[in-house]
């Protein structure tokens, strides 16, 4: 859990926060499940547990619905979405598209070290993976997992790429979440196995086949 989360709802601290750190306040309590979907997302309730004016929270939210994880109807309510299953199918496909022209821009410039950094995130990540099996994937998978996959993204020099991908990435989680899937071993074992034959080759058409056919896996789970 973040340093903006708190499971109580309580107050967040004694300094007024920032209009990015109440969004993370607000997603990682919808990626944690303090926010279910469904829930109705009250301004006088938030601005209470937040300890924010109202104006940063409705900047937060605005950006929330722009990622697809909360809905309104004008002067009626604000709520957490809840996604549907070709919701998460066309977010997983986003993900890999994005990971995909990513991989393809940085894959045949990386140096030898590099791939080895990258492989090593991608083993590190299993015994995280292993733990979490046989449950609904947590906050700390989806982390460990991101930051392990977007090991080559982080290297791409396309801004409007990272971007793009923070934000598909932030509506597949949610997703992920609200439909209880799960990262079986199995296919991230798989998928390291893929990945590393990718990297081997420079090959970033096939690591994005092999994050494709990860979160497939992936998504097919909650159903």
């Amino acid at each position: 859990m973040t340093r903006a989360v708190v499971g109580d709802r309580g107050h967040l601290g004694h300094r007024p926060l920032l209009s990015d750190d109440v969004f993370r306040a607000l997603r990682d309590a919808v990626l944690d499940g303090v926010l279910e979907p469904g829930e109705r997302l009250r301004d006088d309730e938030l601005v209470r547990w937040l300890g924010v004016s109202r104006t940063p929270i409705r900047n937060a939210l605005d950006r929330l619905r722009s990622a697809g994880v909360v809905e309104l109807a004008a002067n009626r309510w604000t709520r957490v979405r809840e996604p549907g299953p070709s919701v998460l199918d066309d977010s997983a496909s986003v993900v890999a598209a994005l990971h995909r022209a990513a991989a393809v821009i940085v894959l045949p410039h990386l140096d030898d070290r590099s791939v080895e950094i990258v492989s090593a995130g991608l083993g590190s990540t299993r015994p995280v993976v292993r733990r979490a099996a046989v449950a609904p994937v947590s906050l700390e998978v989806l982390r460990c997992v991101g930051v392990a996959v977007g090991g080559l993204t982080a290297r791409a020099p396309v801004e409007v790429l990272a971007t793009a991908l923070a934000e598909a990435e932030l509506r597949l989680a949610h997703g992920l979440r609200s439909r209880r899937c799960g990262v079986e071993l199995g296919a991230w074992d798989d998928f390291v196995a893929s990945a590393g034959r990718a990297l081997a080759a420079r090959d970033g058409e096939a690591w994005g086949d092999a994050v494709g056919l990860l979160l497939r896996r992936v998504a097919a789970s909650g159903r």
